[in-house]
């Protein structure tokens, strides 16, 4: 089936729009199922070259409709104007998505030209070995990190189809989306094109579909036989603050400590609307050195001591000094404001908690006091609090899924991610993150507790249910229940097991199909 370059070029900027309307907030689920058919049409319609451009466009197109508000937010970030933002999100989707996709252009048409019934479940095993690169190729590298948001599992963050990731992670719920895609694509390929059996290309495309299928009923009984949410023996009741302080605020050197007057009037507030044991704040809350202020813990512990209440908040750390090196951490204080553990964040965002190219001023934060960080010790342990054994996901290491496995694999009986999105300018972006944690919660069944800055902030049960929520852009504060797990999934055991045989099945469908045709 060929198209012409312009419905080529309409083909792809649709398949991108359906993509973007598929995901948080709009949430249009069914639109994965067919959202990536124009797409696999264009690039199958002609050379290899044309390919490569329209898997580089999709990949752009596609970032820019899951985060529409992505430039405005790295030029805000960065005190930059709006070009800047442009380009640089420009580039960002050009080197950490675009190349993987047009590589998956090039085996795609490869693995097509054979032409089986099991075709389209290659294609979706080799969009499952692109995701797994941009996860994890470069992570823990002086210049990146896993970059797996906008991946097509995402889609369905929650709910009988994302069940599968306690065994497959989020690549078992893309490979069964993009399974059924690419066997619409190849049945709508062999109707215009009568050297090919359209008979047979349904009988592929129905055999594409049975995963999706299989997945959705035994995720469906998967959630029946979860507990009602009405259950509350062995639970815990925690307590998050959300006071959406603004970025110039909580940097300059001007306003150094004073969002803590907002942190302690709203924990005051959830001490008169519950009884938690446990508050948490989201990262960077204390804008201020905890380990050398002495007065500002006391005044910490006096409210600590009014409800009885251990505190979980995020703040710079200095080893005990203010000189560097700094760390991103976030500290357990005992109510009388005894520091009793901490954790340094592991995996850093390059320029922006860190920067590789230290003289290249553009890319510099126009910011005071602790402007950089280093990295936290590898694979820390759990930390002991009253809800049980806490692994900590700081912001951005909540959507690495190899890191959330290291943490229960370690002994952590529940996931806490304090985050701060304030940078982020619209609420698309704020709750597709959202759904990128919450799978976290079902992949390691686990209580999650995502603690934001500017929301949404909320408890994910470890079926991939929220608890409770906030609203976002919104000082609020959050009162709910969590519960130790200690049971450990198929995908804590066995990891990315899955997508490596994905990998491994599309790579040798390129070997037979270059054989064939060599």
């Amino acid at each position: 089936m060929r198209l012409s370059l312009p419905l080529a070029l309409a083909a792809t900027a649709l398949s991108s729009a359906l993509f973007g309307l598929a995901y948080p907030p709009y949430g249009l689920r069914p639109l994965a199922f067919v959202c990536l058919v124009p797409l696999l049409l264009a690039l199958r319609s002609g050379g290899p070259g044309r390919a490569l451009f329209l898997a580089w466009l999709w990949a752009v197109l596609s970032s820019w409709a899951v985060a529409t508000v992505f430039p405005g937010s790295i030029a805000h970030y960065y005190a930059r104007p709006l070009w800047f933002g442009l380009l640089a999100g420009m580039a960002i989707f050009s080197l950490m998505a675009s190349l993987y996709y047009m590589v998956f252009a090039l085996v795609d048409r490869v693995l097509v030209r054979r032409a089986s019934l099991a075709t389209p479940l290659l294609t979706a095993a080799a969009w499952v070995g692109v995701e797994l690169g941009r996860g994890r190729l470069f992570t823990g590298t002086p210049f990146f990190i896993g970059n797996p948001w906008g991946l097509m599992g995402y889609t369905h963050a929650s709910g009988p189809l994302a069940q599968v990731a306690s065994w497959a992670g989020v690549y078992g719920i893309s490979f069964a989306l993009v399974a059924v895609n690419a066997g619409l694509a190849g049945w709508i390929a062999a109707r215009r094109d009568p050297r090919r059996s359209s008979r047979r290309a349904a009988v592929a495309a129905g055999l594409a579909a049975l995963p999706a299928a299989a997945i959705a009923v035994s995720g469906s009984v998967s959630l029946a036989a979860a507990p009602d949410a009405s259950e509350t023996e062995g639970f815990i009741e925690v307590a998050v603050v959300q006071g959406n302080v603004a970025l110039g605020r909580r940097w300059r050197s001007d306003h150094y400590g004073k969002n803590l007057d907002v942190y302690l009037a709203l924990t005051r507030r959830a001490l008169g609307e519950g009884a938690p044991r446990v508050v948490v704040w989201p990262e960077g809350a204390m804008t201020f050195f905890l380990e050398t202020e002495a007065e500002y813990r006391r005044t910490v512990a006096s409210v600590l001591q009014e409800g009885d209440v251990e505190l979980l908040a995020g703040g710079p750390s200095g080893d005990g000094d203010t000189q560097p090196p700094f760390f991103n951490s976030i500290f357990a204080l005992s109510p009388d404001g005894s520091i009793r553990a901490r954790y340094d964040k592991e995996y850093l965002v390059p320029f922006s908690e860190y920067f590789p190219l230290a003289s290249l001023d553009l890319m510099q934060r126009r910011l005071e006091g602790a402007r950089t960080f280093h990295h936290g010790a590898p694979d820390p342990a759990p930390v002991e609090t009253r809800l049980g054994r806490v692994g900590f996901l700081i912001c951005n290491e909540a959507m690495l899924p190899e890191v959330a496995r290291a943490r229960v694999r370690a002994g952590a009986e529940l996931l806490v991610s304090p985050s701060n999105d304030n940078w982020i300018a619209g609420q698309a972006f704020a709750e597709h993150m959202l759904a990128v944690v919450s799978l976290r919660a079902i992949e390691q069944r686990r209580y999650l507790l995502r603690a934001s800055t500017s929301g949404p902030s909320a408890i994910v049960d470890p079926w991939g249910r929220t608890a409770v929520r906030t609203d976002p852009f919104t000082r609020s504060v959050l009162l709910g229940l969590v519960r130790r797990e200690s049971r450990q999934t198929p995908y804590a055991r066995w990891g990315d097991a899955f997508a490596g045989l994905c990998v491994l099945a599309a790579v040798a469908g390129l070997a037979a199909g270059r054989r064939r045709f060599s």
